[in-house]
């Protein structure tokens, strides 16, 4: 069963793949300057965007690990009470309960990055 569901799926993939046609030299040689021109205007901007996007995915992991701190407070407030823990837990609590709400935040505010409007960092 499972080596006819494999060969289903690949000859549904081999069947959606396009023959490849040839590029004329000519053609390639006449793009490849006003290529050159655009690669060096675009450059500047496309890096800026890479690390913009770097920063963005960077906050939302930092974001989605922060959700862990809502069971570690919990944890710390009821258990931890007696070994003076409480507030510390409190404080962790109210950071994990807060977390998906940044999540959020985090995730709608990247494309902003990417496209760099402005300096959002």
């Amino acid at each position: 069963m499972k080596k006819l569901a494999m060969i289903c799926v690949c000859g549904a993939l081999f069947a959606m793949m396009k023959p490849v046609a040839a590029i004329d030299p000519a053609t390639m040689t006449a793009a490849a300057p006003k290529a050159l021109e655009l690669a060096s205007i675009w450059s500047p901007h496309t890096i800026s965007a890479l690390q913009s996007g770097g920063v963005g995915l960077m906050k939302i992991g930092e974001s989605t690990l922060s959700i862990l701190l809502l069971p570690a407070g919990i944890l710390q407030c009821t258990l931890g009470a007696p070994f003076g823990m409480f507030d510390d837990g409190v404080q962790n609590c109210i950071k994990g309960g807060c977390a998906p709400f940044e999540l959020v935040y985090q995730v709608i505010l990247l494309p902003i990055r990417i496209i760099s409007l402005g300096t959002v960092r």
